[in-house]
């Protein structure tokens, strides 16, 4: 059992994340965290190689596109981004969207705290090299075209 002030939280970018079951605690399957989506907040598009991603949304409406797909997720619903399809999620609502993000394999805690690391030192070339290190690739042409339509920004 995990309780609720349990669990170290780092800053991955702009995204408040708590580890709420770590890689190391179920050898290496999948890793959950926690996190918060400030109002109209973009998190950046991106591909992974390697990981699959299921989001549960805890509170409000999360702003989805994976692929070619777009939508609205609602309190209470699940999400899924398979590894190899690009996908972004934003909060365009007033409130903050929590969140869970259960990955598999868990190795993302690694990144997530590794990022939450870099955050604080401000360092802009270790985010490119951790990047590279985890398989993750941008897709920077949704940017202007998401922020126009939703009112968010990265």
């Amino acid at each position: 059992m995990v309780h609720p002030h349990a669990g170290e939280t780092v800053m991955a970018g702009a995204v408040p994340t708590k580890f709420e079951i770590t890689a190391e605690m179920v050898g290496g399957a999948y890793c959950i965290v926690r996190q918060a989506i400030a109002p109209g907040q973009l998190f950046w598009p991106h591909v992974h190689e390697v990981e699959d991603q299921i989001i549960v949304v805890l509170k409000g409406s999360l702003g989805v596109r994976v692929g070619d797909r777009e939508w609205t997720a609602e309190a209470g619903e699940v999400v899924y981004r398979p590894h190899g399809a690009p996908h972004t999620v934003w909060n365009s609502g007033s409130e903050a969207v929590e969140m869970l993000e259960i990955t598999s394999p868990g190795r993302f805690d690694e990144y997530f705290a590794t990022l939450g690391h870099l955050t604080a030192a401000g360092d802009d070339a270790g985010r490119e090299q951790l990047l590279e290190r985890f398989g993750v690739k941008g897709v920077s042409d949704w940017v202007a075209d998401l922020s126009a339509r939703h009112g968010v920004k990265l």
